[in-house]
């Protein structure tokens, strides 16, 4: 007997690459650019960082979108961070905080975009 493999996201993830900039909110001057990002929900994203995160630690995200001029503020909570070129390249999984309005408004226009040309 074969099992159904059962989907435990709560959201579905859109793969696609954004020019975004990451900081801990601990240190907001120090800003770090990341070209790569693996993957972004309404509930939260995977990037590529340059460092390894802590679990909890409190990221702001400068994300910027075809939707918007302006750069649309995230802040999300640190899940885990995956080494996957030592000591050059992380995978940092984060979980988005309670999002602004407008936060929510480009994430979920954004979303809906790229959900849309998938199907197409």
């Amino acid at each position: 007997m074969s099992e159904k493999h059962e989907e435990r996201r709560q959201y579905k993830r859109i793969k696609k690459h954004f020019l975004l900039t990451y900081y801990e909110l601990a240190a907001p001057s120090e800003k770090h650019d990341a070209s790569q990002l693996k993957n972004i929900s309404r509930g939260g994203m995977c990037l590529i960082t340059a460092k390894p995160f802590p679990s909890a630690t409190i990221l702001g995200i400068e994300l910027k979108t075809p939707f918007t001029a302006e750069r649309v503020h995230l802040e999300g909570t640190v899940l885990g961070s995956h080494e996957r070129i030592k000591d050059v390249i992380y995978e940092t999984r984060m979980k988005f905080n309670p999002l602004t309005p407008q936060a929510e408004f480009v994430l979920g226009k954004l979303i809906q975009y790229f959900e849309n040309e998938e199907s197409k």
